[in-house]
């Protein structure tokens, strides 16, 4: 038997990467604390959520659906109130809700009843316009829409889909008209001309269609034409950090702009980036086309609420509120008092993600693809390093293990899903209250963890280290080369991990124990908040892809933490003699019992 002694610094080297991780786990989920709810009793020039929510009330007291004509002209009216209160006459700009001779509108219309359809025939849409000139014509919009939700369900061809809806509309999007109307109140009691323009669009009809934005720009594009920014508020839950969750294309500037004036944004390229693939739409949708620079702004937490009853003020986050305001207010302060508009019109993209609450990295676009070469460079230069002293088949065999693990842990959360939705436990649509959806996702994410963590301690204490970091790091490379070519703003999230996992691999041993505990925290720092994020995204209809993503750092991150850990406890004559680094300096990587002892 033998024994080891270990002394301060051996533990401190053993720790050091482990206590990392942890650190990186608390930066990355500091970007979730949210400020605290600012009292009516606030500066007057400051955002209040409690002053806020005022509006909310107001707007929110019943639902107001556009097909509800009685409820929804009252919600116009109060928007318009809103704004009177403020002293700005508001220009209402009524446009037909439906144009026959488009088939998109057609389609929506013959998807109503009878009643409805009466109703709505002949009907405005009616977008909300107030003009604030500065001393520049160049102007920033802020636009929101005031109309609630309407519901679509399944029927067969003699029913009809679409329903006025039971959403009071709270934060879809009374969020985006509070902090609208706050934010204008904010700026108005500073008592003097803003040096640039602003442009206030709520806009109606957003929930059938998206009609008045789409209005807008068919019937009063001309008013548009000094407008450099559009920032549009949106909901897709009632909770958590305000996302800016979209850009226009090319957003390098517009991108640096809000990163440069909102002090705790919560955003990261990969939103924009993933947002692009999906089929959602707002009133951007209409916008984008057209050539203007945008931003879109939504609170997704607790998506249960989107587009049912209890979106109501009573259910209201004051926190997700003043989280709003505090960003569109710094934003268009910026733009209004700051002098000279800046060009927001860019070639490229930005690549950005938070380090931590209030601290965000970012970089253009040709330094995210360098560093996407550098990372699948190091990965493979690790592998063939050490290519002839590998034993391919465990590489392949380890390969395998991983994938299959992950796969079918993911494959069966789907299964519980879909099994849910049939049995009535959960909406078929994915929407809606669904008390199975924390939990689908939490046990499946910690079984497929489990057995991913599992599966790498097994081969690393059988002497297959070196066989799973290379095999861990050809499936990373595999996976970062089509992100960097095809969705090139998500790399981030799986190069720099595998460039960290990669170095730690490289590195002497000497300095490991501090590769190992950077690559430790930056693999922790950037998945812990990206997991949550795109399971708030996502896992409303794809438990399956938000389970497999929260196993895809499992096992990069405990070869880092193993390699960190590692210390060389036995070496032949021959090895020692030799001074080879790249085997013999490396316990982590020599094959048989040594290998094991970390």
């Amino acid at each position: 038997m033998t024994y080891q002694r270990f002394s301060v610094p051996d533990l401190a080297r053993r720790l050091l990467a482990s206590i990392a991780a942890l650190l990186g786990l608390v930066a990355g989920l500091s970007v979730l604390i949210l400020p605290s709810p600012a009292p009516t009793t606030a500066d007057p020039t400051e955002f209040s959520a409690e002053r806020a929510m005022a509006s909310i009330n107001r707007l929110a007291d019943e639902p107001h659906s556009v097909l509800d004509r009685e409820a929804h002209d009252r919600a116009r009216d109060d928007v318009i109130g809103m704004f009177a209160d403020l002293g700005y006459t508001a220009d209402v700009h009524s446009d037909p809700l439906f144009d026959f001779s488009e088939p998109v509108d057609k389609k929506t219309f013959d998807m109503l009843s009878t009643e409805q359809q009466a109703a709505v025939k002949d009907a405005p849409a009616d977008t909300i316009v107030v003009d604030v000139p500065g001393k520049s014509k160049r102007t920033m919009a802020l636009m929101a829409h005031y109309d609630s939700s309407t519901v679509e369900g399944a029927g067969n061809d003699e029913q009809h889909y679409y329903t006025s809806g039971t959403s009071h509309g709270a934060a879809d999007d009374g969020y985006g008209v509070a902090t609208i109307v706050e934010t204008l109140r904010a700026l108005k009691a500073e008592g003097r001309q803003p040096e640039n323009s602003l442009k206030i669009v709520i806009t109606d009809a957003e929930e059938i269609g998206l009609i008045g934005a789409r209005n807008e720009m068919r019937h009063h594009r001309a008013d548009y034409e000094n407008v450099d920014l559009v920032l549009n508020l949106e909901a897709r839950g009632m909770s958590g950090p305000a996302l800016m969750f979209e850009t226009s294309p090319n957003n390098s500037a517009v991108a640096g702009y809000f990163l440069s004036h909102v002090k705790q944004p919560v955003t990261g390229s990969l939103f924009p980036s993933l947002y692009a693939l999906m089929p959602n739409s707002t009133d951007m949708t209409n916008l984008i086309p057209e050539g203007f620079t945008v931003l879109n702004i939504a609170a997704i937490g607790e998506a249960d609420h989107y587009h049912q009853s209890t979106d109501a003020p009573r259910y209201v986050d004051h926190s997700t509120l003043q989280h709003y305001g505090d960003q569109v207010l710094g934003l268009t302060r910026a733009w209004a008092f700051d002098g000279q508009a800046p060009t927001l019109t860019a070639d490229g993209d930005l690549h950005f993600f938070q380090l931590w609450r209030g601290l965000t990295v970012r970089y253009p676009a040709a330094v995210g693809t360098g560093l996407g070469c550098l990372a699948v460079i190091a990965a493979l230069g690790a592998v063939v390093v050490r290519a002839k002293s590998l034993r391919w088949k465990r590489v392949l065999g380890t390969v395998w293990g991983l994938t299959w693990r992950a796969a079918s842990v993911s494959a069966a959360a789907g299964l519980v899903q879909l099994g849910a939705m049939a049995m009535k436990w959960a909406p078929e649509s994915g929407l809606g209250p669904n008390p199975l959806l924390v939990w689908m996702f939490a046990i499946g994410a910690l079984i497929g963890a489990g057995l991913t963590a599992h599966f790498v301690m097994r081969r690393w204490k059988k002497g297959l280290g070196q066989e799973a970091i290379a095999a861990v790091l050809l499936l990373l490379t595999a996976a970062c080369v089509p992100v960097m070519v095809l969705v090139p703003g998500t790399a981030y999230v799986l190069v720099l991990p595998t460039l960290a996992l990669a170095l730690t691999t490289l590195a002497p041993r000497q300095v490991r124990p501090v590769v190992g505990a950077l690559a430790a925290f930056i693999t922790v720092v950037i998945f812990a908040p990206t997991i949550l994020f795109i399971h708030e995204l996502l896992s409303l209809s794809a438990v399956w892809m938000t389970v497999f993503f929260a196993i895809v750092p499992v096992a990069p991150l405990a070869l880092v933490l193993l390699q960190a850990g590692s210390r060389r406890t036995r070496l032949t004559a021959a090895q020692t003699s030799s001074g080879s680094d790249a085997t013999a300096s490396d316990g982590a990587l020599v094959a048989g019992p040594a290998a094991a002892m970390a």
